[in-house]
This record gives structure tokens, sequence and C-alpha cells, in this order.
């Protein structure tokens, strides 16, 4: 079924990272009541986070390997190198956080990646999502991508408005 020129699944795989990572926000705006939750709680909510994550990941891998269109070498070159500075943005931001998750209350890191971009995993993780879709010759992954970076960067302001609140 076509949609506006969108097939059902592009559309069903776009709703599902919008409302999932909607729940991901919603953590957010509630973390700092975190220290008070039990260690089975903690766990259930970082391993939901996780699982968001990967799941959507995945959806997207299968949303641009379906839309496959002819592309020039160009194209294909050229989304190679940026899903792999993707990829690179988002490894340098964990060597540089180190304890990933386990980062020091109220300390703000601006060392490594952080000094040029305030969420580099973010970025990173846009970057290598536009370089695949170019890689793919997918539109519905560059679409994607677009609604990828506006839910993201609600999540971004959400996770600053908590930091600020602590």
């Amino acid at each position: 079924m076509i949609f506006f020129g969108f097939d059902l699944k592009f559309i069903l795989i776009t709703s599902y990272m919008v409302i999932t990572y909607q729940i991901i926000a919603l953590k957010y705006k509630k973390s700092r009541y975190f220290r008070f939750f039990s260690i089975e709680s903690k766990l259930a909510l970082i391993s939901l986070h996780v699982f968001i994550v990967l799941s959507n990941i995945l959806l997207y891998f299968w949303l641009i390997m379906t839309d496959f269109r002819k592309v020039h070498i160009i194209l294909v070159v050229a989304g190679i190198l940026i899903c792999g500075a993707g990829l690179l943005i988002i490894f340098w931001s964990g060597y540089s956080l180190k304890k990933l998750v386990f980062i020091p209350e109220n300390k703000l890191i601006t060392k490594g990646p952080y000094s040029y971009v305030r969420h580099p995993m973010y970025f990173g993780g846009i970057i290598g999502a536009i370089g695949l879709a170019l890689l793919r010759g997918s539109i519905h992954g560059l679409v994607y991508s677009f609604f990828l970076t506006v839910v993201l960067s609600r999540i971004a302001d959400v996770e600053e408005e908590d930091l600020r609140a602590r």
C-alpha cells in the first residue's frame, strides 16, 4: 500500500522510531528520580533503552535493504565514507566517555568529540544513517534520517533539561 508516495512499511518503521524514542525521552525526563530506583528497575530501564536502539537499527537496515535503487559509484563511495565517518564519531564518543553510562554525576564532558558537538553519538548515528541511505540509494532511508534528526534533537533537548535540573 502506498500513502503519499511512501509505502506502509516505511510509515510503520518511521512511526515505531518516533514512538519508541519518545519513551527514551520520557526516561530522561524522569531520570532525576533514577537514583531512588532499585537495581532491578535500573537494569530494566537500561535494557529497554538498549532494546529500543537496537530494534530501530535493525528496522532501519531492513528498510534500506528493501528500498534499493541502482546507484552511481560516486554515491556508493560517498555513502561508504559518510557511514564510516558516522561510525568513527560514535566510537570516538564512546572512547571519550570511557565508562559510558557510569559518568560521575554533575560532570559535563567537554573533551574529544564533545568539544565539537554537544551530542556526538547522536550526530554520528545520523551521519551513519545518511551514509547507508546513500550507499543503498534509499530515498526512504534519507527521509527516515531526517525524522531521526528531528527525534534525536528532541531527546537531546530533554537530556539537557534534565542536566540543568540536577
